[in-house]
């Protein structure tokens, strides 16, 4: 399990990742965090990006998820 993630952190490392390659020592100076957060943030990216895709449906109160097909 990956623990609790800041949606925050993860959204601003995300936007900061230009499109010309940088060093993870680059995003560490231009975020502040340590470069093994960096590491396995952009793990988690890479993962989600490869991953299948989430349907979310709401039934009254009820919160449905499941894997698109």
């Amino acid at each position: 399990m990956l623990g609790r993630i800041d949606e925050n952190v993860l959204v601003k490392l995300f936007e900061l990742i230009p499109f010309e390659n940088t060093s993870v020592h680059q995003l560490c100076c231009k975020t502040g965090m340590d470069h093994r957060t960096i590491k396995k943030y952009i793990q988690l990216i890479l993962y989600i990006q490869n991953s299948q895709r989430l349907k979310i449906e709401t039934v009254g109160l009820r919160v449905l998820v499941r894997r698109e097909k």
